[in-house]
């Protein structure tokens, strides 16, 4: 058998999409940072090597899980490279620690910093690739199929910024989520309960995905009576791993420590607070309940199918509750699956939903991106950073809201009516069953928004 060329695997699809998404992430990794984020990381780890755990001192306001990744990351790196300091204070950026959003600081991570924190952010991008690909493939046989799965993935606008620029962790809790599926999926109920409770200690968001999963076994396993054993198996998976990641934290007494950060985001006294939780947070447990259901109500031969897709819309209803825009991120393998095994017309919700993300991101951190840049280096004046940030913010097109207001929000709201367009196309099938009138009119709707993305695909 003939071995391949090295100009055949130039050409190969696979290997100029990787390619290409890795070198896109190389540029951008050591030169944007969103500020306030991955400072954080840096006090984190620093409080880690003083001896602190982390709840000791302020700064780390999570469950407990990207607190450990974080201190995986810190042993390695120091085994492998000095990076001297992880930071510095600059007076010069002092002014962005004083505007009206209060989410900026002076002390600027180095670039070394930057590169150890965003590197194994980079690699958990692939490894979800290579997932999506192998899913993507399995499910629909297809090759072709697969490889748009991978691109759709590595190229989604969200996926890269907040990798490869703000260093924020939602690629893991998209992992985890994504194993989960797949250790169900196999039959590996046990490791899947297990990968279960590790996503939900790194954020909350698939915690909503339980009953679905709990009601594909019973379908899976109705048959052959052994629902009973896989559902003990998943349960005890799940409340193994909970107890050994949160064990030093039951000695140290701060359990209720590690849960601030949930109810800080879905509590508060501002108006848009108390809305969250009027109307998002029954949502997204109506989500999680109704999918569950339909669950149990699915046939054993489509049970695998089923379980996919009741999982990416219990999870678009969960990232419901807050729209920060990196949320989002855990529903972007199961929406590429749905995609490419289910329905190609929802690849106009892909696009609305990844690109309006990204925007909203890049807008609320804005010249702040540059920090690192004006810090350190002399392509960028810090006066310039800091009176840039500050025009911005003083200026009120309209109802005395700022430019950078404006700018967020805009695109904040259309990434939240795409993943609630979302969730209304999930409930179809069921409003079609009980409310046939409702559910035409969201067929209708749906066929408006995807009809573009359906007719390029055919």
């Amino acid at each position: 058998m003939k071995a391949p060329s090295v100009l055949s695997i130039v050409k190969n699809p696979l290997v100029i999409i990787v390619a290409a998404a890795l070198l896109i992430r190389l540029v951008l990794m050591p030169l944007f940072v969103y500020d306030f984020d991955i400072y954080h990381w840096a006090l984190i780890i620093s409080n880690i090597n003083s001896g602190n755990n982390l709840y000791n001192l302020d700064g780390y306001y999570y469950t407990p899980v990207w607190g450990y990744i974080l201190g995986f990351i810190q042993i390695i790196q120091q085994a492998v490279v000095d990076i001297g300091a992880y930071g510095l204070r600059f007076t010069s950026l002092l002014g962005i620690e004083n505007l009206v959003y209060p989410y900026h600081v002076a002390t600027i991570v180095s670039s070394g910093f930057m590169t150890v924190m965003k590197l194994p952010l980079i690699l958990c991008d692939f490894v979800v690739g290579y997932l999506i690909y192998w899913l993507v493939k399995d499910r629909t046989g297809s090759k072709k199929k697969a490889t748009y799965g991978l691109a759709l993935w590595l190229f989604c606008p969200i996926i890269i910024y907040m990798s490869a620029v703000q260093s924020m962790f939602d690629t893991f809790s998209a992992l985890l989520l994504l194993l989960t599926a797949i250790m169900f999926y196999k039959d590996k109920y046990f490791l899947g309960g297990m990968l279960f409770s590790t996503a939900v200690l790194l954020k909350f968001f698939p915690a909503f995905c339980l009953f679905v999963l709990l009601a594909y076994i019973i379908v899976k396993h109705k048959d052959d009576g052994l629902w009973k054993k896989k559902m003990f198996e998943s349960l005890l998976g799940m409340a193994i791993m909970a107890l050994v990641l949160m064990f030093p934290l039951i000695l140290n007494g701060q359990v209720g420590d590690a849960f601030t950060f949930i109810f800080g985001r879905t509590g508060g006294a501002n108006l848009i607070s108390t809305l969250i939780m009027v109307i998002n947070v029954p949502i997204a447990i109506g989500c999680a309940i109704l999918f569950g259901y339909l669950m149990y109500r699915t046939r054993a031969e489509d049970a695998d199918r089923r379980m996919f897709m009741y999982i990416l819309f219990t999870a678009a209803g969960a990232v419901l509750i807050s729209p920060t825009p990196q949320y989002v991120i855990i529903v972007i393998p199961f929406l590429i699956l749905h995609i490419l095994a289910e329905d190609k017309a929802y690849l106009r919700l892909w696009v609305i939903i990844g690109f309006a993300a990204f925007l909203s991101a890049f807008f609320i951190n804005n010249l702040s991106l540059l920090t690192t840049l004006a810090g350190y280096t002399d392509l960028v004046s810090p006066e310039w950073v800091v009176s840039g940030m500050q025009w911005l913010e003083s200026m009120t097109p309209g109802w005395g809201w700022t430019a950078v207001f404006i700018s967020t929000a805009i695109p904040q709201i259309i990434q939240y009516f795409g993943v609630l367009l979302l969730v209304a196309f999930g409930l179809i099938e069921w409003y079609n069953e009980k409310v046939p009138w409702l559910g035409n009119f969201i067929m209708i709707v749906k066929q408006k928004i995807t009809k573009g993305a359906a007719e390029n695909e055919s």
